[in-house]
């Protein structure tokens, strides 16, 4: 039990006694789980109020009705296109190599696989797997599967993709029509920041092992460093767009940024006077800015 003592002290001395006496006593109040509670509680405020910016390059060199609708989805609607792999200008996208070099590992993991996909008994499920790597042919055996997967992402998964700043030169050259176009500055929360919206990595080399997607297979809590490589990386080459992604299990969709708004559109300088006109009117009234090259 906390107490508060009394005695003969001069005045400063009493306001010391006084401010600790009070935090000895707020001390008592608090409960160790209520304050890491009320901390938690205190970073979660203070994470939802912190904000970052992403920006979205968009053509206009040679713009459509679809071009200008999306324009206005994107502004007044916070709504972006989730495009097909294929349709984008990286052919590799979703595509990377595969290590099939057999570790200690490989004979458990490949033996989990295959009961957990083809039913078999766990004794039968290691002979088999024994047999596969003792005899050189994990490779035709993984593979498939392998081949199959990354069929699967470019068929199935959809990409919509940001920049970090709108005075990217080189996604101005690519995807804002080198200066006929726009770049829409959404303002986000920092917290969707690894949950709905990823940083792309750029590593020398895009690859697995197989024992990483054996792992990935078997433990779903292990997905992730595929998740990482799969849909998340770039050839270094790429590394000077800096790119931010939304990833959506379906593509040729649009889709709405959790609790974004539009705070500006900055406006190419080799848009034509018709088209920078109709983009104009179709902003308002979102502020504009001038790209300056």
């Amino acid at each position: 039990m906390c107490q508060r003592t009394q005695g003969r002290v001069q005045p400063e001395e009493r306001v010391i006694a006084s401010l600790t006496g009070q935090a000895r006593w707020l001390a008592c109040q608090i409960h160790p789980r209520r304050l890491i509670r009320l901390t938690a509680e205190v970073l979660a405020r203070s994470l939802r109020r912190k904000r970052m910016k992403i920006y979205k390059y968009r053509d206009f060199s040679n713009p459509n009705e679809d071009d200008f609708r999306r324009l206005e989805d994107s502004v007044h609607r916070r709504m972006v296109w989730c495009a097909r792999a294929d349709t984008l200008n990286d052919p590799e996208e979703f595509v990377w190599e595969c290590d099939y070099t057999a570790t200690p590992a490989t004979l458990d993991l490949l033996a989990e696989v295959l009961v957990r996909k083809r039913g078999r008994t766990q004794a039968k499920a290691r002979a088999i797997a024994q047999v596969a790597i003792e005899s050189g042919h994990l490779e035709s055996v993984a593979k498939p599967v392998f081949v199959d997967m990354i069929r699967q992402c470019r068929n199935e998964v959809g990409l919509a993709c940001f920049g970090a700043a709108p005075n990217n030169e080189i996604l101005w050259q690519r995807y804002g029509g080198r200066g006929a176009g726009v770049c829409v500055e959404f303002e986000v929360p920092s917290d969707v920041l690894g949950t709905q919206l990823h940083r792309v990595q750029y590593p020398e080399h895009k690859r697995l092992h197989i024992d990483e997607l054996l792992r990935a297979y078997a433990d779903h809590n292990s997905a992730q460093v595929v998740y990482d490589v799969a849909l998340l990386s770039k050839p270094s080459s790429w590394a000077n767009e800096e790119e931010i992604r939304f990833v959506s299990q379906r593509h040729s969709i649009r889709v709405a940024l959790d609790r974004a708004h539009v705070s500006c559109v900055f406006i190419g300088n080799e848009l034509t006077t018709e088209v920078r006109a109709r983009i104009q009117q179709i902003v308002r009234p979102v502020p504009l800015a001038e790209r300056h090259p």
